[in-house]
């Protein structure tokens, strides 16, 4: 089941990666602020109608609204980046997942081995494959942040209809956008409609609907560490109008970096005190007088609530 969600979650990055070199040629017709109003309208009206039939959820709704100043910031952000991202905005806005797995230790006491690989060698990968570092800091670490707590928002909005909430997020960004463009969104450029219809579609509807529904059933650690297959497809699909980055190294710490987070891995640091409760629930009444029956002399159902599990990790043994 997991395999299934960590396959959607790849898919959105791989669209979010397909968006770019589309994006960058929609932007030598469309301002930036038309091209976003373009995209959300159509985004809105697509789900609006099949949420027709579906129902509308008015909460998700609204919860999707309140992550909208968000998302059009980090839209806003991507589509003037789109083509001229420089290694140091690609690096620090994808290091963002370095505090969600600090996050996912502190809540859960643990760090799971393929999380610290997977990220160590996504942003080797990026550093190593991207030129140039003179670029905006400042821009860079805003995107980190808009990311950190993008992907913080939709993972802790509990009981959120994936549609519903997609559809209030584009809602709101649209209303940004109308806003920001003065309600100006026909063009002379109407004849190039494709552009924003296709980007309604690839890069916000089909791969923000998976994405959050990665998050709900993964988490957000793992389902962020898929970004690497967005930089992967960006850079493939982007061949027709600039050449592939000649890094062997680069290309080969991706690969590990989007193979790793697809094995089993253990989690360290478990503690005790966690499991305690978890297996003495498990522990039924009847169990325990099966084991007392088989083992009258040394076994007494008080002597389990201290006694000792062990844990199996590959080269030593803990007591837990």
């Amino acid at each position: 089941m997991a395999k299934r969600y960590l396959a959607l979650a790849m898919l959105a990055s791989a669209l979010w990666g397909v968006s770019y070199p589309i994006t960058y040629l929609a932007l030598r017709l469309y301002g930036i602020e038309q091209l976003l109003a373009s995209i959300y309208l159509f985004s809105t009206a697509s789900l609006a109608m099949i949420l027709a039939f579906n129902g509308f959820d008015r909460e998700s709704v609204v919860k999707g609204l309140a992550l909208s100043p968000i998302n059009y910031a980090l839209s806003y952000l991507y589509v003037e980046l789109s083509g001229s991202v420089g290694g140091l905005t690609a690096l620090v806005s994808s290091s963002y997942i370095i505090p969600l797995i600090v996050i996912d230790y502190l809540l859960n006491r643990d760090v799971s081995i393929k999380y610290v690989i997977s990220a160590v060698t996504l942003l080797t990968g990026l550093y190593l494959l991207f030129q140039g570092y003179g670029d905006s800091i400042y821009i860079a670490m805003l995107l980190m942040i808009l990311n950190l707590a993008y992907t913080l928002a939709l993972a802790y909005l509990s009981h959120a209809d994936t549609l519903n909430l997609i559809l209030g997020q584009s809602l709101g960004t649209l209303l940004i956008s109308l806003f920001m463009v003065h309600g100006a969104i026909i063009t002379s450029n109407i004849q190039y409609i494709y552009y924003p219809l296709a980007l309604a579609f690839i890069g916000n509807v089909i791969p923000y609907s998976l994405y959050a529904v990665s998050i709900e059933k993964l988490g957000p650690v793992e389902a962020s560490l898929t970004s690497s297959m967005e930089t992967v497809s960006s850079l493939v699909v982007s061949i027709p109008i600039q050449q592939l980055p000649n890094n062997p190294l680069a290309w080969t710490l991706l690969t590990v970096s989007i193979l790793s987070i697809s094995i089993e891995a253990p989690r360290f640091g478990v503690h005790g005190k966690t499991l305690a409760p978890i297996i003495r629930d498990y522990i039924n009444h009847n169990t325990i007088n099966s084991i007392r029956n088989a083992y009258p002399r040394h076994i007494n159902r008080d002597d389990m609530r201290d006694s000792p599990f062990i844990l199996n990790v590959p080269g030593k043994r803990k007591v837990i």
